[in-house]
């Protein structure tokens, strides 16, 4: 598949993905132990914790159509070179810091970077690869993030670097690393033109056809609930297994989660794309929110190994069903003059990120670390909701297909 691969995609497309892979092992070594690291070394309260989260997809959701109509504007070239500069600048910061507003300052200037840098970048992929390619490049990307994100915690565990800010200083570098990989690797493409060639459409008259996309403003909505119980793994489950007395290695046993989280996907990504690829692709993401949901589950029940297993199996399966076909979807609903738009657009559905936080941390506040039932019950509840939405998108989806030709596009 490799030798396949690289006949397929060319040196700037490996340069974005190879370069997600580095970054995204140094984030999965520092991010996911920020909450923890907050209230049991800074002494910042469970509150003003999620307040430090949340402010992050805050900027996303504020800013994401701002990056994504500066990818349909200017130069990507420019874009992809010089933010990871400033990027890994503001992670080398978060060292440095010392107070509650120092940490929920860049944490924003971090959702601000990211605002800005992943509509480009999805852009790029999406300029530099064939329509029959698309696909198989996103979930590469998605590999490489979930190689990320397996390997960071093992990481930061084997260096015993879970309770120190340190992996952010390697974050940062690897970051302006990144950008200056990315200078070199894109530097036959014109500085003053867009990776790709139509025309952006007006402000005016991109945001008008957002706005009438209503099968994307639903599947937007929808979403925002799958990622508000996707949020709760390095918020809700991090303090409820770091803070409940009935485990007494709980941080430890929350890096192995995360650390099996990212195998599961990994392990089953490409077995499970092959079974799913005929699937109506708003079917797999409607599945995705309902098993990220039902994982919450089996916290209702006294913290043991057989039903940690069973949410974190649940779990990665739900996330991986996103990853392996929201980004794709989005670039197929979206026309080439506001695909930079629509990906940023998509940052909307951070918005469940920006609850979810908040409203575990609350839960836990209000009926305790040690009550499981009502908080992930709540949890579940909240998440599942996302499912309707999602099924009404698919329904109008298909009437748009069915108006404009007899037979369907997707197998049901």
């Amino acid at each position: 598949m490799n030798n396949e691969a690289n006949r397929k995609l060319n040196s700037k497309v490996w340069n974005i993905l190879i370069g997600t892979l580095f970054t995204r092992t140094a984030l999965f070594m520092s991010t996911p132990f920020l909450a923890i690291f907050l209230t049991t070394q800074k002494d910042i309260s469970l509150l003003h914790t999620g307040y430090i989260l949340s402010i992050n997809p805050l900027i996303n959701v504020l800013f994401g159509s701002f990056g994504g109509r500066l990818a349909d504007k200017f130069s990507l070239k420019k874009i992809i070179g010089g933010i990871p500069l400033v990027w890994g600048s503001a992670f080398i910061l978060f060292y440095f810091a010392g107070s509650f507003w120092h940490f929920l300052l860049l944490s924003g200037l971090n959702g601000l970077c990211y605002s800005i840098f992943e509509p480009a970048s999805k852009k790029v992929l999406s300029a530099q690869t064939t329509p029959d390619n698309r696909l198989l490049v996103f979930n590469l990307r998605y590999s490489a993030i979930n190689l990320g994100a397996f390997i960071g915690p093992l990481l930061s565990l084997l260096f015993n670097m879970k309770l120190t800010l340190f992996p952010y200083v390697i974050l940062g570098i690897l970051y302006i690393l990144y950008g200056v990989s990315t200078r070199f690797f894109f530097r036959d493409t014109p500085a003053g033109a867009p990776a790709s060639p139509p025309a952006p459409l007006r402000r005016q008259r991109a945001f008008s056809v957002i706005c009438k996309d209503h099968v994307f403003l639903l599947l937007l909505a929808g979403m925002s609930f799958s990622f508000f119980g996707y949020s709760q793994l390095n918020a809700t489950v991090s303090q409820y297994l770091a803070n409940t007395g009935s485990l007494t290695n709980g941080v430890q046993l929350y890096s192995t989660l995360l650390s099996a989280n990212a195998l599961i996907i990994l392990v089953a990504q490409f077995v499970l794309l092959r079974w799913i690829s005929r699937w109506n692709p708003f079917t797999v993401v409607l599945v995705s929110n309902l098993l990220i949901g039902l994982s919450f589950l089996p916290f209702i029940l006294p913290p043991a190994l057989l039903p940690l297993l069973a949410f974190i199996v649940l779990f990665s399966v739900g996330e991986l069903l996103i990853g392996a076909r929201f980004d794709a979807l989005v670039d197929e609903l979206a026309t080439a003059e506001v695909k930079g738009l629509y990906f940023g657009c998509s940052e909307l559905i951070k918005a469940g990120t920006i609850a979810g936080p908040l409203a575990g941390t609350r839960l836990l506040g209000h009926f305790g670390v040690q009550a499981g039932f009502p908080v992930f019950a709540l949890l579940c509840a909240i998440t599942v909701t996302g499912a309707g939405l999602i099924g009404i998108a698919k329904s109008k989806h298909g009437s748009i297909i069915h108006a404009q030709q007899p037979q369907e596009e997707y197998p049901a």
